[in-house]
């Protein structure tokens, strides 16, 4: 498994921009469906990024 890390400021819509290099690692492509979780404590939150094939 590797460890990658990037760094994106949230912009005034709303919005994030997935690094190029996280964007390649995990095989993610333009106009793709992904599933997006905040998971963890109030304490030690985290956010997970997964591709979908389709919508539940």
């Amino acid at each position: 498994m590797a460890l990658m890390r990037g760094f994106s400021k949230v912009d005034t819509e709303g919005k994030i921009a997935i690094p190029s290099n996280i964007r390649r690692e995990a095989k993610l492509e333009t106009g793709q469906l992904v599933e997006i979780k905040v998971q963890g404590t109030a304490q030690a939150q985290f956010i997970t990024i997964k591709p979908r094939k389709a919508a539940r």
